[in-house]
Order: C-alpha cells, then structure tokens, then sequence
C-alpha cells in the first residue's frame, strides 16, 4: 500500500512535469491562409462607398476616418481609458472570498501532556481529536491598506497622463495625414488632367528623334544642329518619362491614404480653374509660438514630466509604514467547533526596512526622470523651431519655383502656339513644332508639380505646428459632414487665420499704502 501510493504520486508528478513542457508551435499554412482572406475581407469593410468625384477635403476626411494607422491611435487611446478604469478600481479595498473542501484519510488525532508534570493530560485515553475527517471551509475577508491606497492613487494619475499621452499621439498622426494627403491629392488631380495628354505628346517626341536621326543620316542639316536638337529632344523625353512615373504612382499612394481599394477607379474633382496656392499671411515668429504651444510631443513630454513627479511621490510613500485593516466573515463546518460561524478584526502595520536605506536612491532616481523630461522637452522645442523654419523656407521656395515655372509654361505655350501657326511644312518646322509641344507640356507638368510642392510645404508646416483640424468624435460623423468641417478649418488656416494663444494673467503686485503725516 505505502509503495502503491510513491507510484501514483510519481507518476502524477511525471505528468504534470510532461504538460509543463511547453514548445513553440509555428503558425501552419492554413492558419496563414485564413487570416490572410479574413484581413482581406475586412480592409474595406465598414466605410462608405465612392459615389461621387472626391475633392480634397473629401479624400482627408476618408483618410481621418478609414486610415488604419489613425484608428489604431483611435483604439489606443480606448485602451489607455479602459486601463485608468482598472488602474481607479485598484483604489478600492480587497474583498476576498474563500471556499473549500478538506478531507483526511484518517482523523486528526493528538495527545497532550502536562506542562509541569511532563504526565499525559488526557485522564482516559491517550489520544484525542477536535476536527473532523472532512470539513468545509469558508470565508469573506474585506482589508484597506492605506499604502496601497496611496500608491494606487498615484498609479491612477499616472495613467489619467497616459490617456492624454495617447490623444497628443493621434494629434500627431493627424497633423502627418493632412501633410500626405495634401501631397498625394494634388498630384493625383495633376496625373488625371495631364496623364491623358502626355502619351501621344510623348509618342511624337520619341516619333521626332527617330526622324532627326534620319535626317542625320541623310545628312539634309548640318550635322551639329542636328545633334543639338536631338540632345535638347532626348533630355525632354527624359524629363517627361519621370514626371510620367511620378505621376504614376500618385493615385495608389492616394488609395492607400484613404483606405481604397488599390484598384479602384475612383474619380477626383476635377476643379475649373488650376487653383492658386494659398500665401500664408503670418510670420514665422508667430508659426514657432504656434507650434510651442500646439505640438504633440511637446505636450506629451508636459505629461511625462507629470508621470515622473508621481513616481516621486510614490516612491516616497513606500518608506512609511504600511497600515492594513482587515475584518473578515468565517465559517467552518467542523462539529467539534461551538460557533460554526465568526466574526474577527484587526489591525496590523508593516513597514520595509531596506526601503529606508534605499530611499535616498529611490527619491534621487524620480528627481532624475524629472530633469530628463524637462531636458528632452527643450531639446524637442529647439527641433520645433528648426522644423518651422525650414518648413516656412520650404514653402517660400515651393512657391517661388511655382511662380516662375508659371511663367516659363506661359512663354512655352505662347511659343508652342506661334510654332503651331506657322504653315511651313518642311521638316525642320514640323520638328521644331514638336519640339515645341513637348516643352510646353513639360513647362505644364512642372508647373502643376510646383503647385503640388507647395501644398506638401504646408502640409509640412501644419504638421511642424501640431493643430488638430477636427473638434470631438468622428466615429460616427458622415465623410461629407466631416469635409465641410475641414473645409472650414483649412479655409481659414489658408488665409492665416490660425488660433489665438491664450495670454497669461499677469500676476498683481498689491501696492504698500503710504503713511499720512
């Protein structure tokens, strides 16, 4: 019997041992499969369709709403407010419940003797017992420790900062949205207007060099003018094969932006007019001041310092004596016991001796996470500053370079349409014709390549700033309720009008009355 029962505990303890070894197990083929046709179900899921040509405003609202990478700052900060709800519960006093079952083999059975007389006590038997074989146990125990309480109302500030962490974050997401989309919007609305004509104008540049080289061949010019020709020919073609491929790839980045299908033929808003870009009517004084206060990571190193704080005071509430007040309801179903059921109460403090010696350390520590915040927030404001300087000079050259290249595609038409007038129809002018149309449409795509570039500068700027664009929830906003709302905004950034910062109450000095003689 005594070896039966080493050979079941052994084996029990074989087992156990066994399914506590644990492998890495690879994801299979299949399991890849499956989710790899469920994420691609689920990406365009959930969002209102195309069904109207999209204007800018349009495209950023879809990209506010349907770009994952905002909806996962979105979910992010939804898990920093759920965790504040655990971390606020914490605060609570426990409230334990225990309940089971023992049973014996055999009873429980004692003797005793006397204390001074060393005899046994017991006058008729030597030994006895007070509990049963089997028994139930149970009880309801409510405990307050006061350092616990402390700690985990610094603990719940701390994560009531992280929440704010989260929502600067989705700011900044934002602000590098509204930098993208205007880049790729523009781009896209130059690659649906000009596309159509680049093709055939390219055919016939390419259709040109083939014809000046034979000409060369037959030697009909001279044959450095020839060759000139053919250089000038050969860097246009050049050039219009890269705005080409630039121009390309516009659409899909655009489609990825506002969580699009990549294939899908949707339509922008074609404006009347080539729109004039906007010029900034703020200095960049006011822009730096704008973005000192606005930016994201900025505030975000504002509420690090605040978590670091509480680190201090945290750690200074671990050096004190630890106070805990536990009451409890007990119940054991023992015969032998006269009250089945009891009540107890008490009072006990704790306190952790190495914690004093450490404190020092400890409070030196947090006071240390506290001047790198500081520290990594000046350093954050000085790169601010750098980037809206280079931003806003960015921007004066994006619009500078949009100018002139605005006039040249005006000398260039103007020259294409001379050209195209003239009747002469020997082959040196019905290349120069050509050579002509290419470099005007060349001067064209630079042109509205320079209008792109100076609204991906002010994209730049507006992100260097840190301005969020959008008051409150979206989740359950419509895409074109939400365009007009950016409309508006952006409108009013456009023409300089970018928020107040708010003046600082100057403190009152209360003036000494003077003594009367």
């Amino acid at each position: 019997m005594y070896y039966s029962k080493i050979f079941i505990a052994a084996f029990l303890t074989v087992v156990l041992l066994e399914g506590c070894n644990i492998n890495p197990i690879p994801v299979t083929a299949d399991e890849r499969m499956a989710t790899m046709l469920q994420d691609q179900s689920e990406m365009y899921t959930k969002q209102e369709p195309i069904v109207r040509p999209l204007t800018f405003y349009d495209a950023l609202a879809r990209a506010l709403k349907y770009n994952f990478d905002h909806r996962l700052t979105v979910m992010e900060a939804v898990l920093q407010d759920t965790q504040l709800e655990v971390a606020t519960l914490n605060m609570l006093p426990k409230l334990t419940a225990n309940a089971g079952y023992s049973f014996r083999e055999k009873k429980l059975g004692s003797s005793s003797e006397d204390y001074f007389t060393g005899s046994n006590a017991l006058n008729n038997s030597r030994y006895s017992t007070s509990q049963d074989a089997s028994r139930g146990i149970a009880d309801l125990t409510f405990a307050w420790n006061v350092l616990d309480f402390g700690v985990s109302y610094f603990q719940a500030k701390q994560q009531a900062d992280r929440i704010l962490i989260a929502q600067e974050r989705r700011r900044k997401v934002v602000n590098n949205l509204i930098k993208e989309v205007l880049q790729a919007y523009w781009s896209a609305s130059i690659a649906d207007r000009l596309l159509p004509g680049l093709e055939p104008v390219l055919a016939e540049a390419e259709h040109a060099l083939e014809v000046s080289r034979t000409i060369e061949g037959d030697r009909l010019q001279p044959v450095i003018s020839v060759l000139e020709y053919q250089r000038s020919l050969l860097r246009i073609i050049d050039q219009l094969k890269k705005l080409r491929a630039d121009l390309l790839v516009a659409k899909p980045k655009l489609a990825g932006l506002i969580n699009a299908p990549m294939h899908s033929d949707f339509q922008l808003a074609e404006p009347e007019t080539t729109p004039e870009p906007p010029e900034l009517k703020v200095t960049v004084a006011e822009l730096e001041n704008l973005g000192l206060f606005y930016r994201g990571d900025l505030r975000e190193e504002i509420y690090q310092e605040r978590i670091s704080r509480a680190d201090v005071w945290k750690e200074m509430l671990k050096i004190l004596p630890g106070l805990t007040i536990p009451i409890g309801l007990n119940f054991d179903s023992n015969s032998f016991l006269i009250n089945n059921f009891w009540m107890e109460a008490g009072a006990r403090t704790t306190i952790n001796l190495v914690n004093l010696i450490a404190a020092p350390k400890m409070w030196k520590s947090a006071q240390t996470q506290i001047e790198v915040a500081r520290t990594r927030r000046k350093a954050l404001s000085v790169a601010a500053v750098v980037q809206i300087n280079v931003g806003y000079q960015q921007y004066i050259k994006a619009l500078d370079s949009y100018k002139n290249a605005r006039e040249l595609s005006k000398i260039d038409e103007g020259i294409y349409t001379a050209t195209a007038n003239n009747t002469i129809s020997d082959a040196g002018s019905e290349l120069e014709r050509i050579h002509a149309a290419t470099g005007a449409l060349a001067s064209q795509l630079e042109k509205e390549q320079d209008l792109a570039d100076v609204y991906g500068a002010l994209g730049n700027i507006y992100a260097s700033i840190g301005l969020d664009p959008v008051t409150g929830g979206i989740e359950h906003v419509t895409v074109r309720a939400l365009a007009v709302q950016l409309e508006k905004t952006l409108d009013s950034w456009y023409k300089g009008y970018f928020p107040k910062l708010p003046t600082l109450a100057k403190a009152t000095v209360p003036v000494k009355p003077q003594s009367g003689k």
